[in-house]
């Protein structure tokens, strides 16, 4: 067994090979590698928890009855206002009422949220950026959220993540952190305490086939603790993968060195699309950057709803399809074109065999030929 504060070189002459080979199965662990050498845990890796049995994460839908019937993705769409007009909290409190309620008309939020869960929200508070530049969740759309797990019966509602730059400058200007305060929610931020070395896959990852991650630091903690997991993704360009949506928001709870996984950015946004299957996602796109991201910094770069030309609120329990989707409708591009699409939709396609995951449709038309794409304008 690795012991605390583990480094890769200690796990592997400790023979965590021998350890999978035993028991991976039964503990849902995978094999421990790091792409980048001993490099890739580096910054923060000291202090963190080690893996400690081979830990793997929850499936955050698992528990969900979500009827066959019901849509995937819910679009719900504002006013056209003009281009650098901020919406009213009230006006953002709509859409989010109207995105999750139309995955389910008659039970909304409470489809997903039962009394007493405990609620992770993953916001991308990434950068030390005011809301109203789009480079983070807008803070009045996790207020919804929050309002709405409330009402639905949860006992605790968190909000995470690993910003780029100085967590509490990040949740602070963000707005994330009085909109935390107002409403009653724990902000976790990403103390090495609160990491652990997780394994992605069950053997040493393969370039050749879309892989990037094995063994990582991930912000452990909140999802350990969580019962339902719920990604918030502001809708954004990106200078590396081409966009920033609910997908690539997961990349936010990597710990380490995680620009070292640049190169294979791809591979690494569809290995945690692998990893993390969430209760529910909701796609922030009241202000959409539409370049220059995912930093930004003008208000040139924002267009509130993209190329739809409306702010929106898209809620879906299929992160792939939704990312297709906006990827298309907002940022205006060829979903074909994304590789980390069709990445994740390979790798799910296996977990979606097997029983273990439900979602992974990369062409969001064919949700759109059965009538499960809703939208709902107000």
């Amino acid at each position: 067994m690795c012991e605390e504060r583990l480094t890769r070189r200690e796990c592997l002459t400790r023979g965590v090979g021998a350890v999978l080979a035993a028991g991976a199965a039964a503990a849902g662990g995978y094999l421990l590698h790091d792409p980048k050498g001993d490099a890739g845990l580096g910054d923060g890796a000291e202090g963190m928890r080690g893996t400690n049995g081979l830990k793997g994460l929850k499936n955050y839908f698992a528990d969900v009855d979500f009827p066959a019937s019901n849509p995937r993705i819910s679009v719900a769409l504002g006013d056209s206002p003009a281009r650098e007009s901020f919406l009213a909290p009230a006006d953002i409190e709509k859409l989010v009422r109207a995105a999750v309620g139309g995955l389910d008309s008659a039970r909304g939020m409470k489809r997903f949220i039962s009394k007493g869960d405990v609620v992770l929200l993953k916001p991308n508070v990434g950068f030390d950026r005011p809301p109203h530049l789009g480079a983070t969740t807008q803070p009045e759309v996790v207020r919804a959220v929050i309002r709405l797990c409330r009402e639905a019966g949860a006992g605790r509602v968190v909000i995470t993540d690993n910003p780029i730059e100085s967590p509490r400058a990040c949740f602070a200007r963000s707005g994330l952190r009085r909109v935390a305060e107002a409403e009653g929610a724990r902000i976790l931020l990403p103390d090495q305490g609160r990491f652990e070395v997780l394994a992605i896959r069950e053997r040493e990852p393969d370039a050749r086939r879309g892989e990037a991650l094995g063994c990582w630091p991930i912000l452990f903690q909140p999802l350990d603790e969580a019962t339902k997991v719920i990604g918030m993704a502001p809708i954004k360009d990106h200078n590396l993968c081409s966009a920033s949506m609910n997908l690539k928001n997961w990349y936010g709870l990597l710990g380490g060195r995680r620009n070292q996984l640049h190169q294979a950015i791809h591979n690494a946004v569809s290995d945690l699309g692998l990893l993390i299957s969430p209760t529910l996602v909701i796609a922030d796109a009241t202000r959409v950057m539409m370049r220059n991201g995912p930093t930004g910094g003008r208000l040139s770069d924002v267009k509130p709803g993209g190329e739809l030309g409306r702010p929106a609120v898209i809620a879906a329990v299929d992160p792939v399809a939704c990312d297709a989707w906006c990827y298309q409708h907002l940022l205006g591009r060829d979903p074909a074109r994304l590789t980390y699409l069709a990445l994740s939709h390979e790798k799910i396609a296996a977990r979606i065999a097997g029983g273990q995951r439900r979602f992974g449709e990369r062409t969001w038309q064919v949700y759109d030929r059965q009538g499960k794409i809703v939208t709902t304008s107000l």
